[in-house]
């Protein structure tokens, strides 16, 4: 019996050292694929990371040009007010000089007011 014991030990030993071998193998290949994923990962985020870098480039880009643009439009808007401005000046001198006309015309007999338009468009 003895015999038997140490064969049914030698076996069950044998068994065991298989299935520790197995299950070593198996936890080498699961972290083998661990760090070949883990790898993949990051590659992808590094591309994703790149991609991003350039389209917050390429819009950054944009926005410089929209504000030029915008610069140069205030600018216009600027030039336009101060074209406003000096014609409005213009036109109260004008309105200024024309009130000053009617009273004049207004104090004229029609004699002197025949001569003062003959005088302005002859």
């Amino acid at each position: 019996m003895t015999e038997i014991n140490l064969l049914q030990k030698k076996i069950g030993l044998n068994v065991l050292i298989w299935v520790m071998i197995i299950f070593t193998l198996f936890l080498l290949n699961q972290c083998s694929r661990n760090i070949e994923l883990k790898k993949e990962v990051y590659k992808i985020r590094k591309e994703m990371k790149t991609d991003y870098e350039e389209r917050i480039k390429k819009r950054e880009l944009i926005i410089q040009g929209l504000e030029k643009d915008n610069q140069v439009k205030k600018l216009q808007i600027e030039r336009m007010n101060d074209k406003i401005d000096s014609l409005d000046k213009v036109k109260n001198k004008i309105k200024i000089k024309y009130v000053d006309r009617i009273k004049q015309i207004k104090v004229m007999d029609s004699e002197k007011i025949n001569n003062y338009w003959n005088e302005q468009f002859n």
